[in-house]
């Protein structure tokens, strides 16, 4: 069966050439898919000559013209008494594949070419590693601020999740973040001594261009999200409802604060913090958005988003850990399921964009 159109699994090819590798490629580093050889652009059957041999000998090429390399499986197609060849492959477990140097993705239904932090974030997801778990060279348990990791395993201990030792040290060991003698990206990341300017850019804006206030908050993560947190609040507009159930006065945010906090907490956990880019949120009289220099990672994708059954990676898994423990987050991958539903729960909420 041909699909009606070209999508994020399927592209149709006139012939066999070099553009069929390349979207062969984008399918294996994406979610897999099928190039349908002997139909054009438009999804008409033109039907594509074979010879014995030929099938075969696109095989060999498209082996020896990736790496690691790539056979896909064939099927032959009789369709309108044309033939038609359907090259498929699945996602890969081992990422990224390469034709002749270059890595490809899949996005909707064209390839794009991956660039360096792209390629290391596929090669550390398919080989379940992390970058916030390599040690952070120059670093030694002098470099990290032990009140806070004391201040961290109480907080865990007592969310009762886990349970750490009460020497920090000992502690940072257990989770994998001290080794050798040093800490890791994500120990110094969220326990660091010295500020590593790892900025979060808030802004209280009345148009694009004329901004209010305007704050940047750095420091050790788990003070950034308190601080952050505040300084949102602060920039937001809130109504009062009495019930004339108590003296009481209900106060009512223009958000949902589980949201905004939520979306402040996913920007910190899945931050690319090899990017100089600021994590930028904008606060305008009737919206909020979030930046977070990085992207969505893995697979996923925003219309994934929209749905209760999307598959999320994580990109820093020790920082993702470390927020899971003390009870920051609920679980991993769940978060924008949570954030559509306070989002629905909040009558003054009228849509999300």
């Amino acid at each position: 069966m041909i699909p009606k159109h070209e999508d994020i699994y399927s592209e149709f090819k006139s012939s066999f050439n070099v553009g069929v590798i390349e979207t062969l490629v984008a399918f294996a580093n994406t979610k897999g898919g099928s190039v349908y050889i002997g139909v054009n652009d438009k999804g008409e059957v033109k039907g594509v000559d074979i010879a014995t041999e030929s099938v075969q000998q696109w095989s060999n090429e498209i082996k020896s013209k990736t790496e690691p390399s790539l056979v896909p499986f064939v099927e032959i197609l009789q369709v309108e008494n044309k033939t038609v060849v359907v090259l498929t492959t699945h996602d890969q477990p081992i990422k990224p594949i390469s034709l002749l140097g270059k890595c490809y993705k899949r996005v909707n239904n064209s390839n794009h070419i991956l660039n360096v932090s792209e390629i290391a974030d596929l090669y550390m997801l398919t080989m379940q590693y992390s970058w916030d778990a390599y040690l952070y060279s120059g670093a030694d348990v002098n470099s990290l601020d032990l009140v806070k990791v004391e201040q961290f395993i109480s907080k865990v201990n007592n969310a009762k999740r886990f349970s750490l030792p009460e020497n920090p040290v000992d502690a940072l060991i257990k989770l994998n973040m001290f080794q050798k003698n040093t800490p890791t990206n994500a120990a110094m990341i969220l326990f660091s001594k010295d500020n590593l300017r790892y900025n979060v850019h808030i802004g209280r804006f009345k148009t694009p261009s004329l901004i209010i206030a305007d704050k940047m908050i750095n420091g050790n993560l788990y003070d950034v999200l308190e601080e952050a947190m505040q300084t949102i609040i602060g920039h937001l507009k809130f109504a009062f409802e009495i019930t004339g159930k108590t003296t009481q006065r209900t106060e009512i945010p223009e958000y949902p604060l589980d949201a905004i906090r939520e979306l402040l907490v996913n920007s910190l956990i899945h931050r690319d913090y090899q990017s100089p880019t600021d994590i930028q949120i904008r606060i305008y009289d009737n919206s909020i958005t979030f930046f977070n220099p990085s992207g969505l990672y893995g697979n996923i994708t925003e219309k994934d988003l929209d749905t209760d059954t999307y598959q999320a990676s994580t990109r820093n898994k020790q920082i993702a850990e470390a927020f899971y423990l003390t009870n920051d987050i609920e679980k991993y991958g769940s978060g924008f399921i949570r954030i559509r539903k306070a989002i629905a729960a909040t009558p003054t909420m009228k849509r999300v964009s």
